[in-house]
């Protein structure tokens, strides 16, 4: 495989991989369509509006454009994915066909599709909407919101509260003075209100995704310290009081964390050593009279161990000859032990005399010959 060839297979996988693991993002235009839309030429500006500020300002490449008209009653228009720059100029073209031509204006219900919409696209990424109206909620009779206060309407209220409480955040334009506008930014807390004129002057809409990634930065954090209130009221016994001191303090609880942490090590490790001292194997050295200090025994006893003089490998010569078990050297909790088997070798003032098991305090066994056996 030459260089030219891997280069281009690299690249072919980075260009899928995108392809393939690159999150769609989803944009959304609820758009007025009612008659009054027409007056003062409005509908053309909102028109211009969404090909010169709208679309390359906010549209990206493989986003998904979805429209909604609203008036009489909501419905998509329709929900196309941008691809390139043809599609692009096709969906400005539909656009620039819509028709301002409804004899209502249901707010509410608007507001409702956008709800059903939007729960619909829950989980497959980011979602952009913006909200473009002209008047006030003059819904038909057919209407739940009919007659309706928007403003106190618990309805339009509670799905307001759903959006937001779902991470929705709108972009609300309102054309002109008298609008409800205001009352769709109360419902969906850390939406976007912008009040125009009927140009549509200084719409822009980088200012809702700065404050709309500003309100959804301040809800997560709302929502990490919720979190961690509630965790912090769960906590009993040694947490509970981690916490509580961490916060008279004013330092992290992964602090104090860490702290008690260290505290733990030092002690188990005091406690490891301590034990190991009990367990680990000590070595000593055996000899007598006749032996030099270098041609003594060496033993290395474990906690359980002992050793068998003279019993080959083990031997002393003033103990006599070979396969004659004397005594025996071992090793428990308490230390060193040593048990006369031949009492005839000790003299008769030995501490060691008695056919047990005695703990080793001296250095030395005295013999009945008068040798001493050296132990270290």
């Amino acid at each position: 495989m030459n260089r030219r060839t891997l280069v281009f297979g690299l690249y072919l996988i980075l260009l899928l991989g995108s392809e393939i693991f690159s999150e769609d993002r989803k944009v959304v235009l609820v758009l007025d369509v009612s008659g009054s839309m027409n007056e003062e030429k409005k509908f053309q500006a909102v028109q211009s509006y969404i090909e010169q500020d709208l679309f390359p300002n906010l549209l990206k490449p493989n986003d998904q454009f979805t429209l909604i008209l609203f008036g009489n009653n909501p419905r998509q228009a329709f929900s196309e994915k941008i691809t390139d720059d043809s599609s692009r100029k096709q969906i400005l073209e539909r656009v620039r066909k819509l028709k301002a031509d409804d004899n209502y204006t249901d707010i509410g219900m608007a507001l409702e599709y956008l709800f059903d919409l939007l729960s619909g696209m829950k989980g497959q990424g980011e979602v952009k909407v913006i909200f473009i109206t002209d008047g006030k909620n003059t819904p038909p009779r057919t209407s739940p919101y009919y007659g309706k206060d928007l403003s106190v309407d618990a309805r339009f209220r509670e799905i307001g509260k759903k959006i937001s409480q779902e991470g929705w955040y709108i972009y609300v334009i309102g054309i002109g003075k008298e609008t409800d506008a205001k009352h769709i930014v109360s419902a969906v807390e850390g939406s976007v209100l912008r009040e125009t004129d009927t140009k549509l002057q200084n719409v822009k809409v980088e200012e809702y995704l700065d404050q709309t990634e500003k309100a959804r930065m301040a809800k997560e954090s709302e929502r990490k310290r919720t979190e961690q209130e509630k965790y912090e009221r769960s906590l009993t016994g040694v947490p509970a009081w981690i916490h509580q001191w961490a916060l008279s303090l004013g330092v992290s609880p992964n602090v104090l964390y860490g702290v008690l942490i260290v505290l733990i090590l030092i002690i188990l490790i005091g406690i490891g050593s301590l034990l190991w001292r009990k367990v680990r194997p000590i070595k000593i050295l055996v000899w007598d009279s006749q032996l030099s200090k270098t041609n003594a025994v060496r033993l290395s006893l474990g906690v359980g161990s002992s050793v068998t003089f003279n019993m080959p490998p083990y031997w002393l010569p003033v103990l006599g000859g070979e396969d004659h078990p004397a005594l025996k050297i071992g090793r428990n909790l308490k230390g060193l032990w040593i048990m006369i088997l031949d009492d005839t070798l000790v003299s008769d003032d030995s501490p060691y005399r008695d056919r047990e098991k005695h703990r080793l305090k001296k250095r030395t066994l005295d013999l009945i010959s008068g040798e001493q056996v050296f132990i270290l």
